[in-house]
């Protein structure tokens, strides 16, 4: 009879020590946004119909053969920018195109009005002369980033980022020649490695 009230008890001690050493993950706050500046990016300058795959987290390009992982959060060609989700990648990728917004004053990711690739056409980030990011003046034939918008990205793995093109000229020249080289972005973006949406 003791041995078995102290077989029952042993079991109940297991129990309890599995119970507690169970880890509960929770976002690490402590580590803080890091702010970088891309220049040159190339959106498909050979106009073959590819995008090029970038990654946030490390500013690093992806091989057009991994375009369907996991890997990349964001893809270029010409004025299209696309992010990994729904029929364009297996990601968690969302956008939201905020206007009339101060890039710094941008403190914290939305909690609603998120787009996914749900189709082809229109992607998730709009195209077209002030859809989206942009301007297309048709008598100087210059495309210009719209002032005030603010891009915040859902990443491939589910994290945060808020970006701003600069420009969309080899080298982001100051004045724009109409018939330089386009398809080169310049951009800034601030990403949130710790899992939350707050960019400070």
């Amino acid at each position: 009879m003791i041995r078995i009230i102290i077989t029952i008890i042993s079991a109940i001690s297991l129990v309890l020590v599995i119970s507690c050493s169970k880890e509960v993950t929770e976002p690490d706050n402590t580590i803080t946004a890091r702010s970088t500046t891309i220049s040159n990016l190339p959106a498909d300058t050979g106009k073959t119909g590819h995008f090029t795959f970038f990654r946030l987290s490390d500013s690093s390009f992806v091989a057009l053969a991994d375009s369907n992982t996991t890997n990349w959060d964001l893809g270029f060609s010409g004025t299209t920018i696309i992010v990994n989700s729904g029929v364009r990648g297996p990601g968690q990728g969302a956008a939201i195109v905020l206007r009339q917004t101060d890039f710094n004053s941008v403190t914290e990711a939305p909690e609603s009005g998120w787009a996914t690739e749900t189709q082809v056409a229109p992607p998730a980030i709009p195209t077209g002369s002030d859809n989206g990011w942009y301007h297309y003046d048709g008598a100087t034939m210059i495309i210009t980033p719209i002032a005030g918008v603010t891009l915040v990205i859902r990443t491939a793995d589910g994290k945060y980022a808020k970006m701003q093109i600069i420009s969309y000229y080899k080298d982001a020249p100051q004045l724009i020649d109409p018939n330089g080289q386009t398809r080169m972005y310049t951009f800034r973006y601030v990403y949130q490695p710790n899992g939350t949406k707050k960019f400070q």
